[in-house]
């Protein structure tokens, strides 16, 4: 299954990108997020988190895993796996970070793409259930980065 969307961030793009890069400052800021580490894998700067999305049936923790991919100028890509007591996740995303206005000055331009996997009960419940919390949980941190890394105002 595959989420899309994009805001403009009133918050320059240079900002923007090295709060991105910093998990450990961008953890601090997320709603939702606790238990940030950083891992041994494979890749290095590879972190874990726990993500606590609010559902209708209440949080479910998801313990994540996030390596960082090759990406082209103006892109930051990650590699997602995670995974509940009765679910497991993969996201293959892709953030496209780009000048909303002439001079440097009008904030950001975000466009993102995430390639879902899932299994267990969220497979089921698909496309109807899990695109409206995924497109939350990334406007979510879109939000918290853009306050973090000193924001003009807004998202909008």
């Amino acid at each position: 299954m595959n989420v899309a969307g994009s805001t403009t961030l009133a918050v320059a793009p240079a900002a923007l990108r090295a709060l991105l890069e910093d998990p450990g400052r961008l953890s601090a800021l997320l709603p939702n997020v606790d238990a940030f580490g950083w891992t041994d894998g494979p890749v290095e700067g590879s972190f874990a988190v726990t993500i606590r999305p609010a559902l209708a049936l209440g949080e479910i923790p998801v313990r994540t895993v996030w390596e960082r991919r090759p990406a082209a100028d103006g892109e930051l890509r990650y590699r997602v796996e995670g995974r509940t007591d009765e679910q497991r996740l993969a996201f293959d995303v892709v953030l496209v970070l780009g000048d909303a206005g002439a001079g440097g000055d009008g904030g950001t331009r975000v466009s993102w793409s995430l390639d879902c996997h899932v299994t267990g009960v969220l497979r089921s419940v698909g496309q109807r259930v899990l695109v409206p919390i995924v497109d939350r949980q990334v406007r979510e941190v879109l939000r918290a980065a853009e306050g973090g890394a000193g924001a003009k105002g807004a998202a909008r």
